[in-house]
């Protein structure tokens, strides 16, 4: 595995811009009303900054240091002199002092002003017994109440419905009383959502003896399930089977309120229905959360494009080509490149034989990607990493940002 010098300053430098330009582009619908991005005007001095917010920098009397910038996927930015800005999960306020104190050690006294331009839509998902699950975007002030009404509410008697609360990705679960929280006799109930939340509306009425199979799969519903209950294994197959964005090492189970995780992909890798397999009884929640993890390949592969990265496992060199359908006649595979954005926000190369990769010559290394990596294939004949290339790449970093 060799760092190719070719074109590392043009990385280094172009790739930065092209994410923060492809940032705004691919923002450029939230920041139209009614797809759920906050109104500016409304954004409370207490709003946390997010990936995908737009901010106008100005530093009093440096014109040429004003700047619009979009938080990327790392929750970062880059801004002249100060360089990489972590902004993700901040206040305006709080980012202000921090820029000001980095570029304290440029400039005398400098007098920052941030501005939100417009921000990334915040939604919530709201499943099971209501008569309109899916995904909703969050507006400024939103409690629980406002989320029943945007759904419809529940699909049954109130007094037949449980809900959970479910946030940090399953660390945090809060039951909420259906009853009296729609009766308005607990006011302490009608929490304040945050983006990312999940609420799971559930039957109770012993009766009904299913089991609610929600989020990434293809067919999400309410399945019947024996008195004993039914495998994790059977009830997925009855939901159509995951979507292939679904994170599978990272399945919720939900019961009487309490959630826990469940890695599902040794299960799926066994023929047959194996009684080690959990069990769900009526009443329980089975929620595949999306696998928001990305690799790309591209350039002269059959298929070029961005593909999930496995949430529990390692993607080698071989086993994106492989993904990506192979490398196409025309491709120059002894000049392949990795191309990975590091935590500084600068961009690297990695220079990949691939011909050595692919005949598991002794002394090769089959490099493993990251998350967001790319592997670029370039065209028999032409300069790896040119700014050809960077024509071909460029627009394709969206595919992250949109994720």
């Amino acid at each position: 595995m060799k760092l190719s010098k070719t074109s590392l300053f043009a990385a280094a430098f172009i790739a930065p811009f092209a994410f923060g330009a492809l940032s705004n582009a691919a923002l450029a619908d939230a920041s139209t009303p009614g797809i759920g991005a906050l109104n500016v005007a409304s954004i409370p001095a207490s709003y946390k900054l997010a990936v995908g917010d737009t901010l106008d920098i100005s530093v009093m009397g440096h014109d040429d240091l004003k700047s619009s910038v979009t938080i990327l996927p790392d929750g970062s930015f880059n801004f002249p002199i100060a360089g990489h800005i972590g902004a993700q999960g901040l206040t305006v306020a709080q980012l202000t002092a921090a820029l000001t104190h980095r570029l304290s050690d440029q400039l005398n006294q400098p007098s920052v002003t941030i501005v939100v331009r417009s921000s990334a839509p915040q939604q919530v998902s709201i499943l099971g017994a209501v008569r309109s699950p899916g995904l909703y975007s969050v507006k400024p002030g939103w409690r629980l109440m406002e989320a029943f009404a945007a759904c419809g509410g529940a699909s049954q008697d109130n007094s037949l419905t449980q809900a959970t609360l479910i946030r940090d990705n399953g660390k945090t679960s809060v039951p909420i009383n259906v009853e009296k929280l729609m009766q308005g006799q607990d006011d302490t109930l009608n929490l304040p959502l945050q983006p990312g939340d999940v609420l799971l509306v559930q039957q109770r009425d012993p009766s009904v003896a299913q089991v609610q199979v929600s989020g990434h799969v293809l067919h999400p519903g309410s399945y019947s399930v024996p008195a004993g209950g039914g495998t994790i294994t059977s009830l997925l197959a009855q939901a159509g089977g995951p979507t292939d964005d679904a994170a599978l090492a990272q399945a919720q189970v939900m019961h009487n309120g309490e959630v826990r995780t469940v890695n599902l992909r040794p299960l799926l890798s066994s023929l047959s229905d194996s009684a080690a397999s959990p069990r769900l009884v009526p009443g329980d929640v089975l929620l595949i959360p999306e696998n928001k993890l990305r690799f790309a390949v591209l350039g002269e592969v059959a298929a070029p494009r961005a593909y999930a990265y496995p949430d529990d496992q390692g993607v080698t060199v071989s086993d994106a080509l492989a993904t990506a359908g192979g490398p196409t006649g025309e491709a120059n595979k002894r000049e392949a490149n990795i191309l990975r954005k590091g935590s500084d926000g600068k961009v690297t190369t990695i220079k990949v034989n691939l011909d050595e990769v692919l005949a598991a010559k002794p002394g090769t290394t089959n490099v493993a990607l990251q998350p967001d990596d790319i592997l670029y294939v370039p065209t028999k004949g032409h300069p790896p990493l040119g700014i050809r290339d960077f024509a071909v790449l460029i627009p394709a970093l969206s595919l992250f940002v949109r994720r």
